[in-house]
């Protein structure tokens, strides 16, 4: 009862917020569509959580969040901290601030770069495009993802700060999990390369059905066991892909169920979830790893230079993209 007293009712369209710059700075959550306010909060808050909380549908157009939901920085009028829609269902249970974060004096796009990542790569470009915070399931495509997967496990591994002090579930659906690149990046940071490789806990599947199973039935405990704050999923798709798969259909409904397990894992843990996908092999399996990841990038590599590309992520309005220019030299030291 004490958490109601503070949630109030919210105007229902973001142009009918006062947007006074001498305001306390918060995260607004609305829809892209119709402009439909939502939630107005002084803590971030999983934008997961607040599909939920308008069981996945606007108030005000009808249309699905998962697909219009948008999250900037906006002001908070005077002494207030939390704001919600009428409509909005359980709202208190939005708010659980030991999870949150304050909001920075940021507009739009840019409160990417204001963000700190969790996870950090090391490398401060790519760290500045792609923010990956604890509840993130993190998809990643084209070839450079492999290296860059390996890069995370170490840095996960590396002490705090700027690393997690953690153990790594690596999943490897690819047949891609390289040993002596996670000897090298844990050389390359001043770590003991065996006991390195003791807190990465690779787990190999041969068949997309044993990759199905592992996901949906021991991945949790393996987490649990070795308390991991990140896990891998390399070249997600290949498996299900395979020649030899003769039933294309139950393979799709078993990818997709699984995806979804991902990103529902990696809120319940409050842990980040990477999943490469080296390649692209089928279309719908693309878009479901697109509408699904709560963080979704690109990696191209155009010969002298890999672009990144961020194609989803909760600070980016729907259908819009944050592009990263990396240099090939400086990503050989790193990847």
């Amino acid at each position: 009862m004490e958490t109601r007293s503070i949630i109030e009712p919210l105007q229902p369209k973001t142009w009918q917020l006062d947007q006074d710059q001498s305001s306390a700075q918060g995260f607004l959550y609305s829809c892209n569509l119709c402009d439909e306010t939502l939630v107005l909060s002084k803590l971030f808050i999983n934008p997961r959580k607040v599909q939920l909380a308008f069981s996945n549908i606007c108030p005000g157009c009808g249309f699905e969040l998962d697909k219009t939901l948008k999250v900037q920085a906006s002001t908070l009028p005077l002494g207030r901290r939390f704001l919600t829609n009428p409509v909005c269902k359980a709202p208190e249970q939005l708010i659980e601030p030991s999870e949150s974060f304050e909001a920075r004096l940021s507009r739009g796009s840019t409160l990417l770069r204001d963000v700190r990542s969790d996870l950090p790569s090391g490398i401060e470009l790519l760290d500045q495009i792609l923010v990956l915070r604890f509840g993130q399931l993190v998809t990643l495509h084209g070839e450079a993802s492999n290296g860059l997967s390996h890069l995370l496990c170490i840095r996960a591994v590396y002490p705090l700060p700027p690393g997690l002090d953690s153990d790594v579930v690596f999943v490897d659906g690819g047949n891609v999990f390289d040993v002596y690149t996670v000897s090298r990046h844990a050389f390359s940071l001043g770590l003991d390369q065996e006991k390195t490789k003791l807190r990465i806990h690779l787990s190999r599947a041969f068949t997309h059905h044993q990759l199905s199973g592992f996901i949906t039935e021991r991945l949790a405990g393996a987490i649990d066991e070795c308390a991991a704050r990140l896990a891998i999923v390399s070249d997600i798709t290949a498996l299900y892909c395979d020649p030899d798969v003769k039933e294309k259909r139950e393979a799709f409904d078993l990818f997709s169920k699984n995806i979804r397990s991902l990103a529902t894992l990696a809120e319940q843990r409050n842990m980040i979830i990477v999943v490469t996908n080296l390649q692209s092999r089928r279309q719908a399996m693309d878009d479901v790893l697109a509408r699904t990841a709560h963080v979704s990038a690109i990696l191209q590599d155009n010969g002298t230079h890999t672009q990144l590309t961020v194609t989803r992520h909760p600070f980016i309005p729907t259908g819009k993209t944050e592009i990263a220019t990396l240099d090939n030299q400086t990503l050989t030291r790193y990847l």
